[in-house]
């Protein structure tokens, strides 16, 4: 069933527009989500790696 669920969120979040944003809940904790851009990624400065 958690396989279900995150693979319906992924989808959800590969289909967000750059401009916008959602919040959601972990075990009631808010988390913001919003597409990064390569000057988001270099302002935080913690790097990313992919693997396709």
């Amino acid at each position: 069933m958690k396989e279900r669920n995150f693979e319906a969120l992924e989808k959800h979040l590969l289909e967000m527009q750059d401009h916008e944003v959602e919040i959601i809940f972990i075990q009631g904790k808010p988390f913001i989500i919003q597409p990064a851009t390569p000057d988001d990624i270099e302002r935080i400065n913690i790097g990313y790696f992919c693997m396709d």
